[in-house]
């Protein structure tokens, strides 16, 4: 690789889910274990769920800086190697140390330079690989990573569920200063609307046999934390009350279901 710092190689917000898809959809096929986060995420969840007019007040597609995955060094690596045979140049990695190891993890960075093409110059931009999402994820007894919320397959890219997605940006916009989480924010109004949809049609997907997944713990999970301070004071009351509307009604599905499991094993 080029031997370079990433503040030598700055990233700019040009990027979007498309400069990466055909290299996920490489990840996929050979099996490498990843699920895609962070604002690309939500963009993803937004194309599926929002309607025509909603996208474009929203100015979708989304774009970012860096793209962020749930994954370890090593797909970050094979990710940066197939972005290369693209015709990226890629630069060097580097394994942070986390600001407070108590309740974040290590991520790699790899920077690289998305090759030009004639729509679009060459973009500068970083994979950031995070060993676990703070706030949701959480350390074990053996210092292991429990991997909370669901990777769910679509449109051939892992994506991590709407749900904890908006747990991911509860704690960002708790955490990150003023003035660097307006993305965040934007990002949770835009699952406000996403959710409930989401959910209605994962519940008859699930009513209907046509899909094992289940939101109900996904849901009781953000509940949890839509109801606690300081999480429950970040988003505007009119978008946790829809959201914790549809919240209700996954985790009343969920406990229907378990009772009538249990009575009839």
């Amino acid at each position: 690789m080029k031997k370079t710092t990433p503040e030598e190689n700055p990233p700019n917000d040009d990027v979007t889910l498309a400069d990466f898809s055909p290299a996920l959809k490489l990840l996929r096929e050979t099996q490498t274990p990843y699920c895609l986060v962070g604002g690309l995420a939500v963009g993803q969840w937004a194309e599926e769920f929002l309607k025509p007019d909603e996208k474009e007040s929203f100015d979708l597609p989304i774009r970012s800086k860096d793209i962020d995955l749930r994954a370890e060094k090593e797909t970050a690596i094979i990710l940066t190697l197939h972005l290369r045979a693209a015709g990226a140049t890629a630069f060097t990695g580097i394994l942070r140390k986390p600001k407070n190891p108590s309740q974040s993890f290590p991520p790699y960075a790899a920077t690289l330079e998305l090759a030009a093409t004639e729509k679009s110059p060459a973009i500068k931009t970083t994979i950031e690989a995070l060993a676990g999402m703070p706030l949701l994820d959480e350390y074990q007894d053996d210092l292991s990573v429990k991997h909370n919320g669901t990777e769910l397959l679509y449109k051939d890219i892992y994506l991590l569920d709407p749900c904890s997605l908006l747990i991911c940006k509860l704690n960002a916009i708790n955490t990150r200063p003023p003035g660097q989480s307006d993305n965040d924010r934007k990002h949770a109004t835009i699952l406000s609307p996403v959710i409930p949809r989401f959910i209605t049609k994962t519940l008859a997907r699930n009513a209907e046999g046509k899909d094992p997944y289940h939101p109900g713990e996904d849901a009781a999970r953000l509940t949890s934390f839509l109801n606690r301070d300081p999480w429950n004071r970040l988003i505007p009351d009119k978008d946790k009350t829809r959201t914790s509307k549809a919240c209700r009604l996954a985790n009343a599905d969920w406990e229907l279901r378990q009772d009538s499991n249990s009575k009839n094993p």
